[in-house]
């Protein structure tokens, strides 16, 4: 099995990161986002990564995160090897709504 070349980040790690020194990459659906996105992330439907990715700011590290995380592990992945300092959330944005309302 290859080496990891992105880190994981669990729930508590996510909710302590300062916007300002993070690009936070949301891969759900516009309509999601609409809804319920993490007010300062950046939104790039998954359908749109192919053509959008070249988008995202190298100039800070990217945490990814999608639904339920399996989707932002291969972008994070992906992101990692064209150079960014990326990480994926672990369990995805379906962790973070549990945390926040003590599901």
């Amino acid at each position: 099995m290859a080496e990891e070349n992105f880190k994981r980040m669990n729930v508590e790690e996510f909710v302590e990161l300062d916007p300002d020194t993070v690009t936070l990459l949301d891969l759900r659906e516009e309509y999601e986002f609409q809804r319920d996105g993490i007010e300062g992330s950046l939104n790039i439907p998954l359908d749109l990564v192919g053509t959008k990715l070249s988008s995202v700011p190298k100039d800070k590290p990217v945490v990814v995160y999608c639904k339920v995380g399996v989707w932002s592990e291969a972008i994070a992945e992906v992101l990692a090897d064209r150079g960014y300092d990326a990480a994926t959330l672990e369990g995805g944005y379906n962790t973070y709504l549990a945390l926040l309302y003590g599901i």
